[in-house]
């Protein structure tokens, strides 16, 4: 493992706060097949959200070649790194933040396809280009960092320039119109209920797509090939993964695991709700997240879904899911 601090400017400007230093300390005193002994004893959100395996399920059942190339940009606390490197030949993380690339580093010591690089993604020069590039929660804070007219646009476009001509753009993002924004819960980014569903107040800060928005986006840069992908509850914490090939019915939109967070009073039941967008045909529209998969060729991945094997919830995790936010 490569840790390149060549980018760094010795300043971290995007963190949960000093519980990162907390967590930087579990990161060097466990390693990734015992990380959730953590969560016996310390229960707080950020804590589980940065070291939990489960957030492993958005690319742990994605198919990708053996001899593959993967440009991660905002690797955060390294959520999905090993995943990758275990799907990978080479994996290249660029993280803003030296903290969080510092867990990072130590979940994946002993990988050695891996270069962690520390810095802003707009400084850095690369010298090849990938099979894979994944935004996994970064496509939606680009109106913070890409100073332009159109910043959404123009990231995409930056980031198409790292891409391989037969490369896939991998993205999961939350659905601003998914149904647990209807039931309730806050925007995930503003914490403001329904500032999503709203179009958001503000227009200048973080925001989220539906898929149609998406969809158009992505062709608008050349990725004009897509499939979309459908993580229950969301990309966060996926128990269960869906497609256009392999829809949920009424009976298995019942088998997965739904969390919201702490305070959140929820409306509406919603997986019955979903049932009702099954009978009409628009479980899409009202997904809670996407993984799309986007490329300027024909896309030709058929993942078996229905056998996928996803990481296990574990005993001291279930805590954080199917609690009463009735009440």
């Amino acid at each position: 493992m490569k840790f390149n601090l060549d980018f760094y400017k010795g300043e971290d400007k995007y963190s949960d706060g000093d519980i990162e230093d907390e967590i930087v300390n579990y990161t060097e005193k466990y390693n990734e097949t015992n990380l959730e002994e953590v969560f016996k004893d310390d229960i707080r959100w950020p804590v589980f959200y940065h070291l939990t395996n489960i957030r492993k399920n958005i690319i742990h059942w994605y198919p990708m070649k053996k001899e593959a190339s993967v440009l991660e940009i905002g690797a955060g606390m390294g959520a999905i790194t090993g995943t990758l490197c275990e799907k990978a030949k080479r994996v290249v993380c660029v993280e803003l933040s030296k903290r969080r690339a510092t867990a990072l580093a130590n979940r994946n010591q002993e990988k050695e396809n891996l270069e962690v690089i520390v810095g802003n993604l707009n400084d850095v020069q690369f010298h090849e280009k990938f099979d894979y590039i994944t935004l996994i929660g970064v496509l939606e804070y680009a109106n913070l960092y890409t100073y332009t007219e159109n910043p959404y646009i123009d990231f995409l476009n930056y980031i198409k320039t790292f891409l391989k001509k037969d490369g896939k753009l991998l993205i999961a993002i939350e659905n601003k119109l998914g149904m647990k924004y209807f039931a309730g819960a806050p925007e995930d980014h503003t914490g403001i209920k329904y500032d999503g569903v709203m179009g958001y107040r503000d227009k200048k800060g973080i925001q989220t797509f539906g898929k149609q928005e998406l969809k158009q986006m992505l062709s608008q840069v050349g990725l004009k090939h897509t499939k979309f992908y459908y993580p229950l509850p969301d990309y966060k914490l996926p128990n269960k993964i869906f497609s256009d090939d392999y829809l949920p019915n009424e009976t298995t939109i019942q088998d997965y695991m739904i969390y919201y967070y702490e305070g959140t009073k929820i409306e509406f039941d919603e997986k019955k709700a979903y049932q009702e967008t099954i009978k009409n045909g628009v479980f899409d529209v009202f997904a809670n997240s996407f993984f799309v998969e986007a490329s300027a060729q024909k896309i030709r991945t058929k993942p078996d879904l229905q056998n996928a094997k996803l990481v296990p919830i574990a005993e001291s995790e279930k805590r954080f899911y199917e609690k009463d936010y009735t009440k």
